[in-house]
C-alpha cells in the first residue's frame, strides 16, 4: 500500500512537473514518483528501490546504471 505525503513545492516547480506530467500522459504522482526512483537508481546504484522499478521504469533507465 502507499503512502500519502504531504509537502511543500515551489509553485513554479510544481507548474513544470505538472506540464512535464502531462506531456507524458502520467498523473503528478506517477511522474514524480517515477522521478524519485530514477535519482534514487542514479544515486545509489545498489538501493532496494533499484529493484522495485518496475519494467516501464526499468526501459526509461540509462543501461549502465
Amino acid at each position: 500500500m502507499k503512502t500519502p505525503l504531504a509537502l511543500r513545492i515551489d509553485p513554479t516547480v510544481l507548474a513544470a512537473a505538472r506540464e512535464c506530467a502531462r506531456q507524458d500522459n502520467r498523473t503528478l504522482t506517477n511522474f514524480i514518483e517515477t522521478a524519485l526512483r530514477q535519482r534514487i537508481a542514479e544515486m545509489t546504484p545498489d538501493h532496494p528501490a533499484r529493484g522495485h522499478l518496475g519494467a516501464g521504469l526499468a526501459r526509461e533507465l540509462p543501461r549502465d546504471l
